[in-house]
């Protein structure tokens, strides 16, 4: 299946001097996953809500100062799973789509997703889902979510409850359009029960304005997370199949759902880029299958160097086997003799569960190696409390259906 099968003409696109202002309020007014800013000369760059809501920017700030060049060329006969591999390794959520060099409109999450639907219950939820799940309480600050978002490089967080329960769902449009909306209120109103809506981007959700607190960004960053969330929180079950899960999502305008397991409670959620990563799965490759996201910030590092380190800690366990292995990079703005501080991330899908380490350098090449030596760490110390004890271990035969299923197609 090629990107052609994907491509839409519903995008908005700005002029590079429009100023940030007008683009905050085009993603207020509407759930585009980006903003394309282009001139006379063609697509010049992206810019996404992640970037406008990652730090501060000036309301009269040019769209061309904030946006991001790096965009990748996608031509409509590529194969939709490359598309899918660049769309999640650039954190692009939508990509201009060419016919040659002449424009022929946008793929985004959505519309991979939607087009790919039929052919995703080959998978369940519990094959893709994230289980390391980072969340704040009803409680947390506006400015703490910010700051999880921009550290953990996600968009969008569940808020759980003392009961372990999930109450709410805070995502980067909702961040975005409660800003946008609150400072402009004038007087009176309570903030109380605002966001009553079911997902994000549901356009019912009202309330009375702030009082005093209009305009004031740094009283907006102390309220707490109970008046900005989505709920209630949609839920899906880790044996759900992933078509019918992406169909919920689609169907109802969410970008994710929270995965409950009965007795247990929450235990991760299940987003749109989880999707796109299960479509770069491919049938034919040797050994760990290995996807750098954010591989823009690999500067001393190879990818093969990296395939050594994972291939270093499946080798230590004989009796598991890495079936994908994923490396997450995240730059902080902070520096040390020139190197920018990295975040970095590995998770692996193995046969006998899923496990992951967190390590943070200057440098990618310390960072990786960080996350490798906490991510052996996590091997030995949940060797016994993996997923293994709950599905029992995943035979050759369930490799073989998550990963053949795109020989159909």
């Amino acid at each position: 299946m090629d990107i052609a099968e994907a491509v839409t003409t519903e995008y908005r696109e700005f002029d590079p001097d429009t100023t940030v202002s007008k683009l905050m309020g085009a993603f207020q007014t509407h759930r585009d996953p980006g903003l394309l800013i282009g001139s006379d000369d063609g697509i010049e760059g992206i810019v996404t809500r992640d970037v406008l809501i990652g730090s501060q920017h000036d309301p009269d700030q040019k769209a061309k100062s904030v946006m991001r060049e790096d965009v990748p060329h996608v031509d409509r006969r590529d194969d939709i799973r490359e598309v899918a591999r660049q769309m999640v390794e650039s954190e692009f959520p939508i990509l201009p789509v060419y016919d040659g060099e002449q424009f022929e409109g946008v793929a985004t999450n959505e519309s991979v997703a939607a087009a790919t639907e039929p052919f995703l219950d080959a998978v369940d939820v519990s094959d893709v889902y994230s289980r390391d799940l980072r969340s704040v309480e009803p409680e947390t600050t506006l400015g703490e979510v910010i700051n999880r978002l921009r550290t953990n490089s996600i968009s969008r967080v569940p808020v759980i409850d003392e009961s372990g329960s999930a109450v709410g769902m805070i995502s980067t449009f909702d961040l975005l359009e409660f800003t946008v909306r609150a400072t402009k209120q004038e007087q009176g109103g309570n903030a109380q029960g605002w966001g009553e809506g079911a997902g994000a981007g549901d356009s019912s959700k009202t309330h009375g304005g702030f009082g005093e607190r209009a305009g004031v960004a740094s009283r907006l960053l102390d309220l707490p997370a109970r008046d900005v969330m989505n709920s209630p929180v949609a839920t899906t079950g880790p044996t759900t199949g992933l078509g019918e899960a992406v169909h919920e999502m689609l169907e109802d305008d969410y970008s994710s759902l929270v995965v409950e397991i009965p007795a247990e409670g929450v235990d991760g959620i299940v987003t749109l880029t989880d999707v796109l990563r299960s479509l770069t799965w491919t049938p034919d490759e040797e050994g760990p299958r290995l996807q750098v996201f954010g591989a823009r910030y690999l500067t001393s590092m190879t990818r093969e160097e990296i395939a050594a380190l994972v291939d270093k800690v499946e080798s230590k366990y004989d009796e598991m086997d890495v079936i994908e292995a994923y490396v997450i990079l995240h730059k902080h703005k902070e520096r040390q003799r020139g190197s920018p501080l990295i975040q970095a991330t590995i998770r692996l899908f193995t046969d006998r569960g899923r496990f992951a380490g967190t390590g943070e350098e200057y440098g990618d090449a310390p960072a990786i190696r960080a996350a490798r030596d906490n991510l052996e760490r996590t091997v030995l110390d949940d060797k016994g409390q993996t997923m293994q004890e709950r599905r029992g271990k995943r035979s050759p035969e369930d490799a073989e259906r998550l990963l053949g299923w795109w020989l159909e197609t």
